[in-house]
């Protein structure tokens, strides 16, 4: 079962991403979608993105796809202040 932050085990639910592109939840067995993702993270469930080939941790990039994907599907996440100041950082 997934963890949420904070519980006892703060073991992560490890996401393989394959160089296809798609994602495969280990601890499911199951491919999943970057908005099944979102939905982990709204959730508050602490998981891992690792490239299947190098075992790297693509977490960020991963996180920042989804942000990007959801402020081109109209649904504006982050006030442009707060843009500003990432990119000033």
């Amino acid at each position: 079962m997934a963890q949420k932050k904070g519980s006892g085990d703060s073991t992560p639910v490890i996401i393989k991403k394959y160089a296809n592109r798609r994602l495969y939840n280990t601890q499911s067995s199951k491919y999943i979608t970057l908005d099944y993702l979102a939905e982990l993270t709204r959730k508050d469930v602490e998981f891992k993105v690792v490239d299947a080939k190098t075992n790297e941790d693509i977490t960020h990039s991963v996180l920042t796809q989804i942000i990007m994907d959801e402020e081109t599907g109209g649904q504006r996440m982050l006030p442009v202040s707060f843009l500003r100041q990432i990119i000033a950082l």
